[in-house]
């Protein structure tokens, strides 16, 4: 009798909702959590709705179990600082924050047309004003980020997707950081952050990262956008993948080649030469907003 009961209080806790399980933390939010959408090394999204809006959402969850100490403490709160102060029609909107002593939720627009990466990867090359267009937008988010004072740090294919209409949002903050102080303090803006750290993958890693000194992370985000356009203009990256410093620095020292395979304006390529270059000749976005490219006529098909 005493084994029996024990066997029935057994059950009976196993049937009770796990309080850590994601799942149902998110319940109590209002959440009702559907399938994976996407996995990282700190994180995993999962598809997720909202009845309280009645809309589709994608949730960022991070263990604290899982993240080393300086990760949670530098480059997780560096994320929520940058997701706190970013509003703008190109960047994803988020929604809200949900923190408990076992994980971290981040809360955020659902892209329904997925990331460029999978686009790449489908179509393997884009029309050029489809590419200009995309640009465009991430431009627009880019040059707002800066004035904020902060730097994406990690801009990539996978990390630019596409809302039901089209347009580009960029997402993934877990990079970035702060270039210079936000606020009334002038003093805070005379020297600007320098960055040590290599962030982001090599593929899109400007000369100055992968040198591995000190350099301003805003220049970065300009070559790292450059990648980008040649990727959805070409199909293949401009350079190279592979994870070794020394040899991607041999890569882009030898300059950027054009495929004569595909047809792509001079007003275009030009863009880009002026993008591929050492960090004191790079041109910012000001400048890239005022670009031959950006005015030429060119027709969406």
């Amino acid at each position: 009798m005493v084994e029996t009961q024990a066997r029935l209080d057994q059950a009976l806790q196993e049937a009770q909702p796990r309080t850590s399980d994601p799942a149902n933390t998110l319940a109590k939010s209002g959440y009702i959590v559907g399938e994976t959408i996407g996995q990282g090394s700190f994180a995993v999204v999962k598809k997720a709705y909202w009845p309280r809006r009645n809309k589709t959402v994608a949730i960022k969850i991070m263990s604290k179990a899982q993240l080393k100490e300086q990760v949670l403490n530098k480059y997780v709160q560096r994320e929520l600082d940058a997701i706190r102060s970013l509003r703008h029609e190109h960047i994803i909107n988020f929604y809200e924050i949900i923190e408990t002593n076992m994980r971290i939720y981040i809360v955020m627009q659902y892209a329904e047309n997925g990331s460029l990466l999978q686009l790449v990867r489908m179509k393997t090359k884009l029309t050029e004003a489809r590419v200009r267009r995309y640009y465009r937008q991430l431009i627009d988010a880019i040059h707002y980020m800066h004035s904020r004072f902060i730097a994406h740090r990690d801009i990539k294919l996978d990390n630019i997707v596409l809302d039901k209409n089209d347009q580009v949002k960029l997402v993934d903050f877990g990079f970035s950081c702060r270039v210079r102080h936000d606020g009334n303090d002038q003093s805070s803006l005379v020297q600007p952050y320098l960055s040590e750290s290599c962030c982001g993958s090599y593929a899109y890693a400007s000369p100055e990262i992968l040198y591995f000194t000190k350099h301003d992370p805003i220049p970065t985000d300009i070559w790292a956008s450059g990648v980008v356009v040649y990727a959805l203009l070409y199909g293949q990256l401009p350079f190279s993948n592979v994870k070794d410093a020394k040899i991607m620095r041999e890569i882009i020292g030898r300059g950027v080649k054009f495929p004569s395979t595909v047809k792509v304006t001079d007003e275009a390529k030009l863009l880009l030469k002026q993008i591929f270059v050492p960090v004191a000749q790079r041109i910012p976005v000001e400048i890239i907003k005022r670009s031959l490219w950006f005015h030429l006529e060119l027709t969406e098909e």
